[in-house]
């Protein structure tokens, strides 16, 4: 089922761009497309609720997110449910990403909000909050889902201690490296762990000016990242729930830009000052990258451009010594029910169905979060044909590893407005402020955002 991550990137801000260039989209004819499913066999499903034996059929309706190919894909396995049960069938509406919010704050007003509705981690409790969503917790108990999904996930997905969504795929943004640049370099390319100072004498020795080569690309990340590089809390560079920036006297965060952009990018010169890979001619693809901060989505597109032109596979996020691994950014398709859904129970066993289901769980685009799954070594060691076998487990540590982060409302006013427009200063314009200005700016900026919001 190919539950578009990349999709995602329409809600998120400065990190629509990744070290990697020439990925698109398939072309969406209209805004919206809707599928009436009626079941084709019937089987009973166990657990749940019991199909056996029962002739009224109920209907669910199902909103979601994606290109014409998603949508054909998403129907597709909305047949495959309706053909094994009887008396559930599952009605599907997938819209363009880029009206999406707008679509769903649409059915909100008409109080006709479909039974489920697709959500992201990074703007979902930004609906839970008006009351739109019911809790889940008690389904989830009841159905013994807790511990087949991770800790950051259900909490990636909860507001105010409950639950609001269960979570169908998932990825967090992962490093790159290129093999034969590390080799060059006679630097050892790391695959287990390594420290965060091993990444910055990587990244200085892999770079050559001559050649036009960099030991590391950020492109958009830059912004996204060091939001909060070492997780969320103290380190993190805002408290959305409290309404509080945390940019001035965060020792973490100051840090992390500070080695990524005074440091690397400004006086060692081994990171292209950009904020866009299309500004510079390509990334990671072009082989002239070390390293890049990539999305798991990216994987796919650098194993089509690259080929055998020369040898890569993902790398481990380094370890600072005082504030512990890197943490990127989780992004996360699940599934709500809406609060005044007549129908939670019905909805909920397509829910609980997709979580079970090994071949949703395993679509090449994103990582299962069934831990059942995940942690089946036969998954490890599973790759479609035709595509790249790289180190799996990095991708699955980095989910295990990675932050929840918001991008609607007030924050997206943040995350767009100040912090990307400051951080583009420093690179762009390094001669007109530093990194202590910019981070002051941010505090400023931001926290006169946040008050706006509170009167």
């Amino acid at each position: 089922m190919a539950v578009v991550m990349a999709a995602m990137l329409v809600f998120s801000g400065c990190g629509k761009d990744t070290a990697v260039s020439g990925q698109g989209n398939d072309t969406f004819q209209g805004d919206e497309v809707s599928q009436g499913n009626e079941s084709t066999a019937a089987a009973t499903q166990s657990g749940g609720i019991d199909n056996a034996g029962s002739e009224e059929v109920t209907t669910i309706d199902y909103v979601f997110w994606g290109n014409q190919t998603e949508i054909n894909t998403i129907m597709k396995t909305i047949d495959t449910f309706n053909a094994s049960h009887t008396n559930i069938q599952v009605k599907g509406t997938g819209i363009d990403p880029s009206v999406y919010l707008q679509k769903l704050s649409a059915y909100a007003s008409s109080n006709t909000l479909p039974d489920i509705v697709q959500v992201a981690v990074d703007y979902g409790d930004e609906y839970t909050k008006k009351g739109m969503f019911e809790p889940l917790d008690s389904l989830i108990e009841g159905e013994g889902l807790k511990e087949l999904v991770s800790d950051n996930l259900w909490e990636g997905l909860s507001y105010d201690g409950q639950i609001y969504a269960v979570p169908l795929q998932a990825s967090a943004n992962l490093m790159v490296g290129n093999k034969s640049l590390f080799e060059e370099a006679g630097v050892e390319f790391p695959t287990d762990s390594w420290t965060e100072e091993e990444f910055r004498e990587a990244a200085v020795k892999i770079t050559n000016a001559d050649k036009k080569q960099y030991g590391v690309i950020y492109a958009g990340n830059i912004c996204d990242w060091p939001r909060s590089l070492y997780g969320n809390g103290d380190t993190q560079i805002y408290d959305w729930d409290a309404k509080k920036m945390n940019a001035v006297g965060n020792d973490a965060l100051k840090h992390a830009w500070d080695l990524l952009i005074d440091d690397l990018m400004l006086k060692e010169k081994a990171a292209p000052a950009v904020m866009s890979s299309k500004d510079i001619g390509g990334g990671f693809e072009t082989g002239k990258y070390g390293m890049a901060f990539i999305g798991f989505w990216d994987i796919a597109e650098i194993h089509k451009v690259v080929q055998d032109s020369f040898e890569w596979d993902l790398i481990p996020l380094p370890t600072n010594e005082e504030y512990g691994q890197w943490r990127t950014p989780m992004y996360a398709n699940a599934l709500s029910i809406s609060a005044n859904s007549e129908k939670k129970e019905a909805a909920f066993e397509y829910i609980k169905w997709t979580l079970e289901n090994r071949d949703i769980q395993t679509n090449s685009v994103s990582l299962p979060v069934n831990k059942n799954i995940s942690e089946d070594p036969e998954f490890l060691s599973e790759f479609q044909e035709g595509a790249k076998n790289y180190n799996k487990q990095l991708a699955l540590d980095a989910l295990a590893n990675s932050v929840s982060w918001r991008n609607t409302g007030v924050i997206a006013e943040i995350n767009n407005n100040v912090i990307k427009t400051e951080i583009e200063r420093l690179i762009l314009k390094p001669d007109s402020t530093d990194l202590d200005t910019v981070l002051q700016n941010m505090q400023t900026e931001g926290q006169k955002l946040f008050d706006a919001e509170k009167e």
